[in-house]
């Protein structure tokens, strides 16, 4: 947990310098993609200890953009009047996505046990696996939204050309 708390802290104090040169609606699935990298390094590599290490820094800065990055775009998006509560409620989510997570990563372990009862190889890498997919899943969907909104009106909205 200590390079997850490590690279979570150094990214969410360099989302606060970089936010006035990058937009922190591209840090959003920048971090996304970045949790996702360390996913799948993950899902392929760990064996060892030095290989789990780096990878658990490199999901601690894609989880401290991400972290940094959401409660300062709600912040800029939400009447200031309904700030505590928007900005409690992507907490409850981050909370209830946390726990579902982990409850199904901890189903699949329980799944895949070995002979001496502990989650055996297949099972760590089903895990990991589920973890890859689901990150890359919401990585591909905060791209998407980044497209659509950078790209501005829908085709319906478009003049016909001349």
């Amino acid at each position: 947990m200590f390079p997850l708390s490590v690279g979570s802290f150094g990214a969410n104090r360099l989302v606060h310098l970089m936010a006035n040169r990058i937009q922190l609606a591209t840090l959003l699935p920048v971090g996304a993609a970045i949790v996702t990298l360390s996913m799948i390094f993950l899902w392929f590599v760990h064996g060892g200890l030095w290989e789990i290490l780096l990878g658990m820094l490199v999901f601690g800065v894609g989880i401290g953009t991400t972290y940094a990055a959401m409660p300062a775009l709600i912040a800029r998006r939400v009447a200031t009047a309904e700030l505590g509560s928007a900005v409690s409620f992507n907490q409850v989510l981050r909370t209830i996505g946390g726990s579902f997570g982990s409850a199904i990563s901890g189903a699949v372990l329980a799944a895949n046990r070995g002979p001496d009862l502990h989650a055996s190889g297949s099972g760590i890498n089903i895990a990991l696996a589920v973890g890859a997919i689901g990150c890359a899943t919401v990585f591909a969907a905060l791209f998407i939204h980044l497209r659509v909104q950078r790209w501005g009106m829908t085709s319906r909205e478009r003049p016909e050309p001349a």
